[in-house]
């Protein structure tokens, strides 16, 4: 399989090596870019009028659309997507019942799950709910159309406290997690062989293996964590190494990590499991970007960690001191993959992705080094601010 020739600065460099180099840890320079491909970096349906194909939607709760590789690749990205396809839910008075059976109420952009097919359910009950079916057509990257990018495989159904969330009633699990053991043993095998057969069937209708495969499982919110780290070490990292074992015995591809919340005390545990990409809340208690980048291994990749629409928008309003600040950060931060850090609901944020993209391909790899070594080096930086300002921003 070629290499896609990634124009940076002051060069070309092929992009799967890239990232080799970078998962190997010998990577600090331009970071590689990822916009509009999973859950974590993708556009929400109605964001741009006209950019969603036959009302197909990459995540069926975030409403994110599945992006042409043409489209992911004209806003600057690196990667373009693969994943599962689903239709439009059926709606009846703004309610909907996802595959696992959970009753979900949709307001505005955002869906609340409201019904818990096994909250009050035994643990003989548990282990007949019935599995979901997977039958979605799936997205292919065909490297006909793609120039040969970089892959990332969409999570293809939720993580294993997500899963069990959804379930049971997030309350109600944590309370199994105290008093009832043997209903949360039996709920968390239950999701674990669930989230294996949606990756297992995944990987096996993709024509191309991924590069990166997504895993996202939100295990707190901005101030804590929902269960306590030795809960979460006797209870959920045994399944998940299971899962990340068999993982790496069915694919090559780098598991990016995802998880909301302030995690900081979990993630050695996390990358024990031979993690080396994570996707983390950088806004929650804790979770300071550079705070992360000094406690963690210099080999594991931050991606989507800095505000890459932050950084758009503050070359547009020639806002010096934004850019020197976040282009600094983002440099200090490597090995990273920059892209935002949610996936985006206006087209607004779109175009201030794409040109944070730019600005990021106007510096050299030479320039990143002294930007990771110095901070804010005033020449670097308005010569890419320069460069932007005079490249079109793709039409949406």
């Amino acid at each position: 399989m070629a290499d896609v020739q990634i124009v940076r600065g002051d060069g070309v460099m092929p992009s799967r090596s890239w990232l080799q180099e970078m998962l190997s840890g010998g990577k600090n320079g331009v970071p590689l870019i990822d916009i509009g491909t999973s859950s974590l970096t993708g556009i929400r349906a109605g964001a741009i009028p006209g950019l969603q194909k036959d009302n197909a939607l990459a995540h069926p709760l975030f409403n994110t659309i599945p992006l042409e590789p043409a489209d992911c690749i004209s806003l600057g990205s690196d990667f373009i997507r693969a994943g599962l396809l689903y239709a439009p839910r059926e709606m009846e008075d703004e309610h909907f019942i996802d595959a696992l059976g959970v009753t979900w109420l949709r307001e505005g952009e955002n869906s609340a799950p409201i019904g818990h097919p096994l909250e009050t359910a035994a643990p003989a009950d548990i282990t007949r709910h019935p599995r979901p079916r997977w039958l979605q057509p799936v997205q292919q990257a065909v490297p006909e159309s793609t120039g040969n990018s970089l892959v990332i495989a969409d999570a293809p159904c939720p993580g294993l406290l997500d899963m069990c969330f959804m379930l049971r009633n997030t309350w109600q699990f944590m309370e199994d997690i105290a008093d009832n053991r043997r209903a949360a043993s039996v709920l968390l095998e239950w999701s674990l062989e669930t989230i294996i057969s949606a990756y297992e069937y995944l990987l096996a209708s993709l024509d191309r293996q991924p590069d990166i495969i997504v895993y996202s499982d939100d295990l707190g919110y901005r101030d804590g964590m929902f269960l306590s780290p030795r809960d979460f070490r006797n209870h959920v990292r045994p399944r998940m190494s299971a899962l990340l074992t068999h993982l790496g015995n069915i694919t090559s591809a780098a598991v990016c990590f995802h998880s909301c919340g302030a995690i900081s005390p979990i993630l050695p545990d996390i990358l024990d499991l031979g993690v080396g990409m994570v996707n983390l809340d950088t806004s929650a208690k804790g979770m300071n970007v550079l705070r992360l980048r000094r406690e963690l291994p210099g080999f594991v990749i931050l991606h989507g960690s800095n505000d890459l629409c932050a950084l758009g928008r503050a070359v547009l309003q020639g806002d010096k001191a934004g850019i020197a600040s976040l282009i600094a950060e983002l440099a200090q931060s490597a090995p990273v993959i920059a892209g935002p850090r949610d996936n985006m609901s206006s087209a607004g944020e779109v175009l201030a992705a794409a040109r944070g993209a730019a600005f990021i391909r106007n510096i050299s790899c030479g320039g990143f080094e002294d930007l990771r070594r110095l901070g804010p080096v005033r020449s670097i930086i308005e010569e890419a601010v320069e460069k932007t300002l005079w490249e079109k921003l793709p039409s949406l």
